[in-house]
């Protein structure tokens, strides 16, 4: 074997001194204990996981609550909005309509004053005439009647006239007293709406601000329930992940506690089968147990014997036990490691093929692979070990002597 192989094979030694210490039943019991500890801390792990769940699916439902009450509001509070802006333009189509009559009867009233003016004006032109006359005036038109008819109409006459005068006086007073209340009522009126419609603006703003604020804490109510189906999610995957870890550390517990129960107090393989094992296959010892030193003077530590064979030759159990690895093992290619008990094992390297399972109980003589190894520096051949817990032992010793 060349010197660059050594270390890998020293490394792969180790790997496999590790692998089966873990299957002593020492190891196994450890194991069970190692695995129980395990579960009960991933148990509890499941736990808190479950009440933050529970926890979370609480908050959900009052965000839920809070988001349906907030929503409504914000509903309520736009439908109000729409009420009093609605409220606010025909409020502005009244004050229109009122300017327009405040702006009319302020037209009527500054004419009706004009007719006034120029009514007194008019009087007060006649007074002066009258005056200029004299008080004899009306007396001479009245005496100047030719007939008594003509008398009585020109008496009638000059009393009309200043009835007439007399009332149409009244009448624009009356008419001006009429528009000024007019103008004052419709004033009083386009003031007393202009107030409520400033405090309908104030209500308004308040209710935009309502709704802001209603808005921003939808937007929070919502960012947080987010949040918590975010954490929701990722809290079913932790539990289903952790639920998988521990029916996996449950299988490997029942495994172990299995392996523990299987394994006898006195094993299969004992220092009495020294001498006594069938030779795990035919072949020529192509190297020993220990050190060896190689042409270019590296040591290499053997932890097994090397036996020649043709490749595919069929690879038999030493002694009754329990597969406890059967898979390819770093560059050793597939591998196999029988468990006889008591903390004994027997290791198979360099096959090329598998015909037995993990778990698997085989009996002496139970085939369990084929050789392989064409590709190692020997040639094709099988390794073979043996070893008591983490320790190698010579395997030479346990096999059968054979003639020659």
């Amino acid at each position: 074997m060349s010197s660059a192989r050594a270390p890998q094979s020293r490394a792969s030694v180790a790997l496999i001194f590790a692998t089966l210490t873990a299957l002593h039943p020492s190891a196994a019991a450890a194991q069970v204990e190692s695995l129980t500890e395990q579960i009960r801390a991933s148990r509890t792990r499941l736990e808190q996981i479950r009440a933050e769940q529970r926890r979370l699916r609480s908050e959900m439902n009052d965000l839920s609550t809070r988001l349906h009450n907030v929503s409504s509001e914000l509903e309520n509070l736009n439908r109000r909005i729409r009420n009093r802006e609605t409220l606010l333009r025909e409020m502005d189509h009244q004050l229109a309509v009122r300017d327009q009559q405040v702006e009319s009867t302020t037209g009527d009233l500054l004419r009706t004053r004009d007719v006034l003016v120029e009514k007194r004006v008019l009087f007060a032109r006649r007074a002066k005439d009258l005056y200029k006359r004299g008080p004899m005036a009306n007396v001479q038109i009245v005496l100047a009647a030719q007939s008594f008819a003509d008398l009585i109409n020109r008496y009638q006459y000059l009393f009309l006239v200043a009835l007439h005068d007399r009332l149409l006086v009244r009448q624009i007073e009356e008419l001006k007293d009429l528009l000024q209340n007019q103008r004052n009522d419709l004033k009083r009126h386009v003031d007393a709406l202009r107030d409520l419609r400033a405090e309908k603006v104030v209500e308004l703003q308040g209710l935009y601000g309502l709704e802001t604020e209603r808005g921003r804490r939808l937007s929070l109510y919502k960012g947080r329930r987010a949040t918590a189906e975010r954490q929701l999610r990722e809290l079913r995957r932790d539990e289903g992940q952790l639920t998988d870890l521990v029916d996996r550390l449950e299988k490997e517990r029942e495994a172990a506690e299995a392996l523990l129960a299987a394994s006898p107090t006195r094993g299969t393989l004992t220092p009495e089968d020294i001498g006594k094992l069938d030779w795990p296959i035919a072949g020529t010892v192509i190297y020993g147990f220990g050190r060896e030193k190689t042409t270019d003077g590296t040591l290499i530590l053997r932890q097994g014997i090397g036996i020649a064979a043709p490749e595919n030759t069929p690879v038999q159990a030493v002694k009754a036990g329990t597969v406890v690895f059967s898979e390819p093992y770093l560059g050793y290619g597939p591998s196999v490691v029988l468990s006889h008990g008591a903390g004994y094992y027997s290791v198979y390297l360099y096959l090329s093929e598998l015909l037995v399972r993990q778990g698997e109980s085989v009996t002496a003589g139970h085939i369990i692979g084929r050789s392989g190894g064409e590709g190692t520096p020997e040639g094709a051949h099988l390794e073979f070990q043996i070893r008591q817990g983490r320790q190698a032992v010579d395997p030479l010793p346990w096999l059968r002597k054979r003639r020659g």
